[in-house]
């Protein structure tokens, strides 16, 4: 819920709505897929160049006052808020906030999704700048390709299964987003590090956490599913090896 107040806020502050946009898994689920996993933070893009103080200053702006101060890191092209609070009860919760102010581009164009949030705790509503579909699917190809993280293989396996997914485009964006970072990817390279993930234990342990109680995961199952229906789709011909557990 803290997510869903801070997402809210921050797409209620007219210079936020009109520089960032919401990427990244916590958007899947937000605005796209069911809520089968809990999100641990909230990735944002700044869509024009430009200096970023005053992005930073309405960010703190609306959320500052109730999450209190927060820890700023910033490395290139990336900026990072971390807010440590206390839940009911006790519990320490963090929330991260991060604004990639690199990539300044899009394949399919922005859109507005409405966020309408109704509980006990906070009752309010926005509408959040984010991508298409397809293309938060592509950014999270890349992100399975380029990091050890069990979830992006759970997030595509939820998208091909629950939603109505334009597979050439989701791998074109994909093309368009390794090709703007100056990387090029085969078909057999993709399926050759798909493979070898699957058997390290940081990629596969990095999911069950998240799941919500009684969401059923087989990673085996999950990575054929991406193995048949995308990667044949990118140029190249298949990797020789083995390409399931």
């Amino acid at each position: 819920m803290i997510i869903s107040r801070a997402l809210v806020a921050i797409f209620s502050h007219p210079v936020v709505s009109e520089n960032l946009a919401f990427r990244g898994g916590t958007a899947l689920y937000k605005l796209y897929l069911p809520p089968v996993r809990y999100s641990e933070d909230i990735d944002l893009v700044q869509v024009h160049p430009g200096p970023i103080g005053l992005l930073m200053d309405a960010l703190k702006e609306v959320l500052d006052p109730w999450l209190g101060k927060p820890k700023r890191k910033q490395s290139e092209g990336r900026i990072t808020l971390i807010y440590r609070m206390t839940a009911e009860g006790g519990l320490p919760l963090r929330l991260k906030v991060e604004i990639n102010s690199r990539e300044h581009f899009t394949v399919l164009g922005l859109e507005k999704r409405l966020l309408d949030i109704r509980s006990r705790w906070f009752s309010g509503s926005a509408s959040v700048v984010t991508y298409r579909l397809d293309e938060l699917l592509g950014t999270k190809m890349r992100a399975l390709y380029q990091r050890k993280k069990g979830r992006d293989l759970f997030d595509l396996w939820q998208a091909l299964t629950t939603s109505s997914v334009n597979l050439q485009s989701v791998v074109n964006c994909f093309l368009q987003y390794m090709q703007q970072g100056g990387h090029k990817v085969s078909r057999a390279e993709f399926e050759r590090n798909l493979s070898e993930k699957l058997n390290d234990a940081t990629f596969t342990r990095d999911v069950q956490p998240l799941l919500i109680t009684d969401t059923a995961f087989d990673f085996q199952n999950a990575a054929e599913q991406v193995m048949s229906q995308l990667l044949p789709l990118i140029p190249g011909e298949p990797w020789q090896g083995n390409t399931t557990v």
